[in-house]
């Protein structure tokens, strides 16, 4: 286990603690928690936490409450560090797989997912990355119905996604009586074509989408 002590994108004032060992920040995450709008009067839900940075992310609206979820146990315990060094108070870390979790319905629920199809030619060595990164359990079938019966009714969810996989991801929230309400496609500077795709949908909304300017990343 290797420790390093990092800051937040763009927030140098919110300390994270990373290990090697397990899936670190990066682009996906700051366009995740860059894209979220939380209110004061909000219950949160973090599906995977991993260390905590979106909920990092999600603590700078105020929120009521927040609640991060994730099998692996000991990203959750770098997690609660970061809470605690970042003077955060309002949230309580569950070790629980995502499929069998269901507790009191939140306002919002923030999701960067595994989002490659499970692979053996892709998996690496190394569990805890696999865990982070490919589907395995977690496939988007079962995600959405996660996050369908962890929601509100009228309450916000907040997705990153692969671009090539979008389809897929509206035919879901559609079965699950979820509306894409706000896209907004992920470059990178010196791609072509985006890779990612962040989604804002609502449970129980009527049709109506707003699509934003492209977020270009700069490497």
């Amino acid at each position: 286990m290797s420790i390093t002590k990092d800051f937040l994108p763009k927030h140098e004032n919110m300390i994270v603690y990373q290990d090697d060992e397990m899936f670190r920040i990066n682009t996906d995450t700051m366009a995740l928690g860059e894209f979220l709008y939380i209110y004061k009067k909000d219950t949160v839900l973090d599906i995977g936490t991993n260390t905590g940075a979106l909920l990092l992310y999600a603590s700078m609206f105020n929120p009521k409450k927040m609640i991060g979820i994730d099998i692996n146990e000991k990203a959750l315990e770098l997690a609660k560090k970061n809470m605690e060094v970042n003077n955060i108070t309002n949230v309580e870390l569950i070790h629980v797989d995502a499929n069998e979790y269901k507790a009191e319905e939140a306002d919002v629920v923030i999701c960067n997912p595994p989002y490659f199809e499970t692979d053996p030619k892709l998996l690496s060595k190394d569990e805890y990355k696999n865990l982070a990164k490919h589907e395995g359990s977690l496939n988007l079938e079962n995600l959405i119905k996660i996050i369908r019966r962890n929601l509100k009714n009228h309450g916000t969810l907040f997705l990153l996604f692969l671009t090539s996989r979008l389809t897929e991801v509206i035919d879901e929230l559609k079965k699950n009586k979820m509306t894409v309400k706000k896209l907004k496609f992920v470059y990178d500077e010196n791609k072509e074509l985006s890779n990612v795709v962040l989604i804002k949908a609502v449970k129980g909304a009527r049709p109506g989408i707003v699509v934003e300017k492209p977020l270009i990343i700069s490497r």
